[in-house]
Formats: structure tokens, C-alpha cells, sequence
């Protein structure tokens, strides 16, 4: 078995439990009695992000200089998706009376979650190559910081809800352009 397949297996289970805890809350979540739009495309846009990042682990797999300390940090990865899978999605979902309590109970966690994946996004390239490089994918990143902050700060739904658009907007074109090959990552 080469090494990369060895590795994969982790990077697997880690994604696999993300998605699992997101496809789990979603029959508690599109109950009609309580089920809060803006949570749902988050859960969508989890799920989307979960596919794509999984699918650019391929690029990896010429990785010569396999560390330990490079397995972690691509784990990180998964663990941040997961974390934000337990945000989205509690461990007893059907005892959640209304989502768009519960999501503007946990905004706060899911926004500085998503804050803490765009900066590892950003150190992640820094940590696997040792070069720092900003290129134009990175002014995205940038981008995506706004509504962040609109995101903790307000507590409006058409507000919330043009974030989720954006986040659903952004995610479909880049899973339906950018990352639509396998090892997507290698080319930006």
C-alpha cells in the first residue's frame, strides 16, 4: 500500500463522520414545523464544502515529504468541518424546537468557525510548500471575511439569509468550476 492510500484512510473517516453528523440532522432540520431556511443552506453549504475539499485531497498524493506534523495540519481540515457540523447539527436534533432559534443561538460558533477555516485555508499552502504565495483565489478569502462580520453583528434573517446566498452562490460555482476536478487544490 503507497502512502497516500495509507493517508487517505484518515482523511476519509474524518470527512465521512462531518457529513454523516450534517445528512443526520436532516430530516430533524427540513421538518416543516420548524425548519429555518438560512440553517438549511448552511447545512447544504457544509456539505457541498465537505465534497469538494475531500475531492482536492487528491492532489496531495505526489507529496513527497510526508511528516507527521502535515498529516495533522491537513486533518485540521476535516476536524474543522466536523466542529462545524456539531455547530450546525446538535447531537439530539429532534429535541430542537425551532432551527432559527437554535442558529441564532449558535452564530456565533459557526461564524468564528468559518473564520478559523479561511485563515487555515490561508496557512495551509504556507505549511505544506513552505512558500508563502497570495494569488487571486485569496482575495476570495478576503471577500468572505464580510460577511463574517456582518454575520456576528446582525440578527436579521434577510441578512442572514443574503450570507447563506452568498455562501451557496460561491460554493456551487467554485464545486461547479474550480473544483471539479480531482486534486483541484494543485491547480489554484
Amino acid at each position: 500500500m503507497e502512502l497516500f492510500n495509507y493517508i487517505a484512510i484518515a482523511f476519509s473517516f474524518v470527512y465521512s463522520t462531518a457529513a454523516i453528523r450534517l445528512i443526520g440532522g436532516l430530516s430533524a432540520a427540513i421538518n416543516k414545523n420548524s425548519r429555518y431556511v438560512v440553517h438549511l443552506l448552511f447545512i447544504v453549504i457544509m456539505l457541498i464544502s465537505i465534497i469538494t475539499s475531500f475531492w482536492g485531497i487528491w492532489a496531495h498524493r505526489n507529496l513527497e515529504d510526508w511528516k507527521l506534523y502535515k498529516f495533522i495540519f491537513l486533518l485540521i481540515d476535516g476536524a474543522l468541518y466536523y466542529f462545524i457540523a456539531t455547530v450546525l447539527v446538535p447531537e439530539n436534533p429532534n429535541e430542537v424546537d425551532s432551527w432559527k432559534d437554535y442558529y441564532y443561538k449558535n452564530k456565533h460558533k459557526l461564524f468564528y468557525a468559518i473564520l478559523t477555516f479561511l485563515v487555515y485555508i490561508q496557512l495551509n499552502g504556507i505549511v505544506l510548500t513552505g512558500e508563502f504565495y497570495f494569488g487571486p483565489e485569496q482575495y476570495f478569502h478576503i471577500i468572505s471575511l464580510i460577511p463574517i462580520f456582518f454575520g456576528l453583528r446582525s440578527k436579521n434573517h434577510k441578512v442572514h439569509l443574503v450570507i447563506a446566498c452568498f455562501y451557496i452562490i460561491t460554493t456551487l460555482t467554485m464545486m461547479l468550476t474550480v473544483a471539479s476536478e480531482p486534486g483541484w487544490v494543485s491547480q489554484l
